[in-house]
């Protein structure tokens, strides 16, 4: 959601340093139709009110054609709000998990990267890294990896693997001598068909985005209320909200994964 959101504020920004020079480019654009237009009518033999009505009415087409252009979300924009709201829908599942005593941090920050952690759930079961995937069609595995309909999955799920491991040594940093924790990595599809509701693969937990609530739940009991008390208070400090308005940063390698792969 904070990515989505950032990405647009980035988008809009751009777009008003382009204002000036869209301008020029459609009052070009209205001349020449406008002289194209003329000349045309009064080859015709129209009289000057036809021909000016004609003229305007051309001119108003461009402009309404260069206005849509010009405000249209182009695709990828589109493609991020579709992925924001598949997280909106994840974190309302996962925040029904207060009751049971798990605490649901969202749109967390990693440091020295730029992307962020969808959820990050603590609770009595231990620590969740859950990522939401939007893509359609039903999954299915052959040598080339995962696939989601027609789209290659292999890149999200090593991205979903590394933010899990990411995860658990920046808490095991933070936290005293003698824990023991290994954060799982949770992808939840919100449109994906699961041939059989759940999966394992290279040690990732695949899910429909409705049942990953379910699943931790049932995961078993691995901390006290206590161990989880402290794992949050260190989550919270180590993994601050992911920021939407500052300018995002530029890092090499992993941590730009998640804009190459565009959701």
């Amino acid at each position: 959601m904070a990515e989505y959101l950032r990405r647009r504020q980035l988008y809009v920004a751009e777009r008003k340093d382009r204002v000036a020079r869209a301008a020029v480019s459609a009052g070009s654009v209205v001349a020449v139709v406008a002289v194209a237009v003329s000349m045309f009518g009064i080859a015709l033999g129209l009289s000057a009110v036809a021909v000016t009505q004609l003229v305007l009415g051309f001119v108003l087409v461009v402009l309404v054609v260069a206005a849509v252009r010009f405000f249209r979300s182009p695709p990828e924009i589109e493609s991020w709000r579709e992925d924001a709201e598949a997280e909106r829908r994840t974190a309302r599942a996962l925040d029904r998990l207060a009751r049971a005593g798990y605490t649901v941090l969202h749109d967390r920050a990693l440091a020295d990267s730029a992307g962020n952690v969808d959820h990050l759930v603590i609770g009595p079961s231990g620590a969740w890294v859950v990522e939401t995937d939007a893509h359609r069609g039903p999954l299915r595995q052959n040598r080339a990896g995962l696939w989601a309909g027609k789209v290659p999955l292999r890149a999200m799920l090593g991205l979903v693997t590394w933010m899990g491991e990411e995860v658990t040594n920046q808490l095991l940093a933070e936290l005293p001598d003698g824990w023991q924790l290994q954060v799982q990595p949770v992808v939840a599809f919100s449109r994906a068909e699961l041939p059989h509701g759940l999966a394992l693969l290279d040690g990732v937990v695949l899910l429909p985005a409705g049942g990953v609530a379910d699943y931790i739940l049932t995961a078993g009991v691995v901390l006290k209320p206590l161990d989880v008390a402290m794992l949050v208070d260190v989550a919270e400090r180590v993994f601050p909200s992911y920021p939407v308005d500052d300018p995002a940063p530029t890092w090499p390698a992993m941590s730009r994964l998640r804009g190459i792969l565009g959701r």
